[in-house]
């Protein structure tokens, strides 16, 4: 077996920390990159457990030393398995990752038992600087703009980081590594792929590497990716979804109704980036922009040009058959909103300096971000017009929201070497984020300038860190450190502290034990904090006192219209960081000369106080505490002619009492339908009215809600997750018959939702959930009449395969074939939906079977 092989999959192994090509002071940054990529895959597996690390750790580790549980994934892997978005590529290799979608937000991460509305879990990072947004959504950008051409490899974390990373790492961290100077050289690549022949993807990419002179290099990259998707109106949407499916229907189609869209469409994403290295010095500056048509997850409108239940439109062709308007879809009334498109803008300028002192280090580091974050009208082409509930169907682009961040960080770090057995560094980081207005200066609603999305505000985050190693023997070293942080909306709270300790012992080469406990926090963001477009008015003033309303209060109240309760800074500031606690045993065997690879893991997490959505009071609250267990192995196998990796993780709730989490408040009672009109400017506000009280006709009526985040979002029996697949096994294949041929294949083997049993078989004569008896027994009795596949306890299973041709140094061909099992109405096709509320289990048959060929040329300059 060759070097070149072992390394190619010992980068990857999992439970191993990150590589950075090896620092050398004073040494021209061209040649120190190219050099430690090029020797990179010379070591032998001995060789490469002894380089020195720095992602996951401010120290100067190997890799035997390092104390986390992390995946790393190659730029070889990335291109065998022809993963179209970052969000693929993490589900094919990381143990135990999902993604899922939420059709109000678009792409949601799962991992380490944590899934949320918002990406808000997840720290992702750029070249180890973080990209998360303050403002609402986390990790939003790039999930899936793809062309991952420019990455040299991604690094994922597993579990809590805050140590090293800070605010947010509850779930894990992703970073993005992107590729540095080499030589001089041009690289372009094309990828074309389609569904049946008949949508189209078109994908293009290229880079520029130039050496300035000695001291200096240039590297500037860009892409472009355009996508039809699977076809307008050929997903599939079953279980019970919420608005605007009419859900309260005890008859809907037997296997779902057709999407509005076309899932996994996009008008057109890009990215472009410039690196440029001189001595000691580097600046890298990335612009992405990502567009997501989300009409591809709403249902279908048949009569868009007609009010709902209006008895002079037509019989109209859906799905095959001629529908009445007073059946079925006549009652879908989405009023554009399943014509929903979110664009993601970002703006990254990264500074870094790395100071030698003697043999110790001083490391500084600056950034300068902006943010746009964008909700519009996708414009589809139809031979209907939008009726006048709807937004125009010109082409005038119509902002449903906007807002947007400027985001400014600088840090110090010092790190020490020269004691005898002890490495230390101690650094301070100040962030400071400009919330509101967006790159194009909108913060907005509906195009009404006085009606924010999130208030404008500034935040800053100070952090004082400490990481250090002490060698106890030559078997056995100590890792600790702990991190501070005071965020402006922490600070009440006396900031949050973020300890880590770990152990590492060495049997011997081959037998690698590590014991880590290590925590993380979140200090979440200004939608949750501060007043937002649900507690702000068109005037500009959030709403006060008893001032219910309606998300859209010029819209007709439906079935489904909620009244708002207002609420007051005191309660927003009251809401406490979030905070997950890990420990956890993980050990590295190598086997058979180093071909065989067995990675096990064990751990145990407790999450306390998540942020999470609730719909009763329609703003973000405290969720409790759960605790579950995680067992990973991951085995791997590198021979002459044949890499495999196999991977399982079995994830169960531990220690979780549902009924130990319930919350009362106290809100105005409403009756549905009942509600109050004014003229406004020529147009109707609609105002709930509340009930008047049975004591005290002079007064309104109050009623309490009873409200369970862990039941809603987390689990509803308090041993399986509800909303993440417990059991997932992965298996990737690489096999070489000869130098230039390579074939791939993948798998993800999803072992059924086993915490939506209970809502889809529910029982009212015989329940076997005392909780949902209680709380959703009306809801929950509908629940086993709508189709779901049997998602609860069937095998799902995404395949994919690839043939990659290398004809020479310079030319390379692959043909890619994706999601080989799914169809129209295939477990295989389907996505789930992460939720606020656990009586709606929408699901979205999204992953149709498609095909691609892609075509790399190197350019020698």
């Amino acid at each position: 077996m060759s070097k070149k092989r072992i390394v190619g999959m010992a980068i990857a192994i999992a439970s191993l920390t990150s590589l950075e090509p090896t620092k050398v002071f004073g040494q021209n940054p061209a040649e120190s990159t190219e050099t430690a990529q090029g020797d990179l895959l010379e070591l032998s597996l001995e060789e490469l457990l002894n380089m020195k690390v720095t992602s996951g750790s401010f120290l100067d580790l190997d890799l035997k030393n390092s104390a986390l549980s992390l995946t790393v994934i190659n730029q070889e892997q990335i291109h065998l398995s022809g993963a179209r978005h970052l969000s693929e590529l993490l589900e094919i290799y990381v143990p135990g990752f999902q993604y899922m979608y939420n059709k109000w937000n678009g792409v949601i991460w799962g991992m380490r038992g944590v899934a949320a509305d918002r990406n808000t879990k997840f720290i992702f990072l750029v070249n180890g600087h973080k990209m998360n947004t303050e403002a609402r959504d986390g990790a939003n950008m790039e999930l899936d703009l793809g062309m991952l051409g420019d990455i040299e490899r991604v690094e994922i974390i597993r579990g809590p980081s805050g140590l090293i990373y800070g605010s947010g790492a509850i779930g894990g961290v992703v970073n993005i590594v992107t590729e540095r100077y080499k030589k001089d050289e041009i690289k372009a690549s094309t990828t074309q792929g389609s569904w049946n022949g008949e949508n189209f993807s078109h994908q293009y990419e290229a880079s520029v590497a130039q050496k300035i002179n000695e001291h200096s290099n240039l590297l500037v990259t860009g892409g472009f990716r355009k996508s039809d998707g699977i076809g307008m109106e050929r997903g599939r949407l079953l279980g019970r979804p919420s608005w605007p499916y009419p859900q309260w229907l005890e008859n809907p189609p037997a296997d779902g109704v057709p999407t509005s869209g076309s899932a996994w469409s996009t008008p057109g994403n890009y990215r472009f980036g410039v690196d440029f290295n001189y001595k000691n010095f580097r600046y890298y500056s990335r612009y992405t922009h990502q567009v997501t048509n989300a009409s591809g997850y709403f249902p279908v409108d048949p009569w868009p040009d007609y009010a709902q239940g209006d008895t002079l439109a037509p019989d109209r062709m859906v799905d095959g058959k001629m529908q009445s308007p007073k059946g079925f879809y006549g009652q879908i009334e989405p009023y554009a909103t399943n014509r929903r498109q979110y664009v993601i803008n970002n703006f990254t300028n990264q500074f870094s300096y790395e100071l030698p002192v003697k043999d110790n280090s001083v490391m500084l580091n600056a950034g300068f971000d902006m943010n746009t974050n964008r909700i519009q009208i996708e414009d589809i082409k139809s031979g209907v017009v939008a009726n006048a509930n709807s937004y125009s169907s010109d082409r005038t682009v119509h902002r449903v929201e906007t807002f947007g961040e400027r985001r400014y960080n600088a840090s110090a770090m010092y790190v020490l070497k020269t004691v005898p057995k002890l490495q230390l560094a101690v650094g301070y980081q100040f962030r400071l984020f400009d919330i509101g207005k967006d790159m194009a200066g909108y913060n907005s609603q509906d195009e009404k300038a006085t009606h924010p999305i999130v208030s404008d505000v500034i935040y800053t985050n100070h952090a004082l860190f400490a990481e250090g190693i002490y060698k106890l023997t030559d078997k056995l070293n100590a890792q600790f450190g702990l991190r501070y942080d005071r965020h402006t909306r922490t600070a009440q709270f006396g900031g949050v502290v973020t300890p880590k300790i770990a152990l590492v012992a060495k049997a011997n080469e081959n037998n690698i034990f590590k014991l880590i406990y290590q925590t993380s926090a979140n200090n979440g963001n200004a939608d949750n904090y501060e007043f937002n477009r649900n507690t702000i008015g068109d005037n500009g003033q959030p709403f006060a006192g008893n001032d219910y309303h309606y998300e859209k209060p010029f819209e007709r109240p439906g079935a489904n219209s909620k009244p708002i309760p207002p609420v007051t800074n005191d309660i927003l500031h009251k809401l406490r960081p979030e905070k997950s606690s890990s420990i956890e045993l993980t050990t590295m065997h190598s086997l058979l000369d180093n071909r065989l690879s067995v990675l096990p893991s064990l751990s145990y997490t407790t999450i306390k106080d998540l942020f999470t959505w609730n719909q009763d009071l329609f703003r973000v609250v405290n969720s409790g505490s759960y605790s579950f267990a995680n067992a990973e192995l991951d085995v791997r196998y590198n021979g002459s002619k044949v890499s495999l990796g196999i991977n399982h993780v079995l994830s169960k709730l531990a220690n979780t009492k549902v009924a130990d989490h319930y919350e009362s408040y106290e809100v105005l009672a409403f009756k549905p339908g009942v509600y109050d009109s004014t003229l406004v400017g020529g147009v109707y506000k609609y105002t709930p009215k509340p009930l008047k009280s049975n004591v005290d006709p002079t007064k309104d009526s109050v009623t309490t809600v009873r409200t369970n985040s862990i039941r809603d979002q987390i689990t509803v029996d308090g041993k399986n997750f509800l909303n993440l697949a417990s059991n997932i096994t992965k298996i990737y294949l690489d096999y070489k018959p000869t130098s230039w041929l390579t074939l791939h294949s993948d798998a993800r083997l999803f072992w059924g939702l086993t915490g939506r049993r209970d809502i889809y078989n529910y029982s009212a004569a015989n329940p076997t959930n005392p909780i949902l008896q209680a709380d959703y027994g009306a809801a929950y009795a509908w629940n086993n009449q709508y189709p779901t596949y049997g998602i609860q306890s069937h095998l799902m299973v995404k395949w994919n395969l690839s043939v990659n041709i290398q004809a020479n140094e310079k030319l390379s061909f692959s043909v890619y074939a994706y999601d080989i099992l799914a169809g129209a109405r295939s477990i295989n096709s389907l996505r789930w939906q992460q939720l606020g509320s656990s009586d709606q289990t929408d699901l979205y048959g999204v992953d149709r079977t498609s095909f691609a060929v892609k075509l790399n040329y190197k350019f020698g300059l």
